[in-house]
């Protein structure tokens, strides 16, 4: 400690906050990772509403529709 006698340390502690530039940042990556999600989130439920239309039209009504379905997915 006697060779530091005459030197000024700055005690520097890590912050929890973040520089106006870095929250921006992130701030735009979440936006635009949201963005992403939102929109092929979208995609899917009208590719999902789409087929549903294309399976009522080609089939002979909703209850035939449902009994198909049905037997797709359990194999009855």
């Amino acid at each position: 400690m006697a060779e530091l006698a005459g030197v000024k340390i700055k005690n520097e502690q890590a912050s929890l906050t973040k520089s106006p530039q870095r929250a921006a940042k992130s701030e735009d990556m979440s936006l635009a990772g949201m963005t992403v999600v939102v929109t092929l989130a979208s995609f899917m439920g009208l590719w999902g509403l789409a087929c549903l239309v294309s399976g009522l039209v080609h089939s002979d009504g909703l209850l035939a529709l449902g009994t198909s379905w049905l037997t797709a997915v359990f194999g009855f």
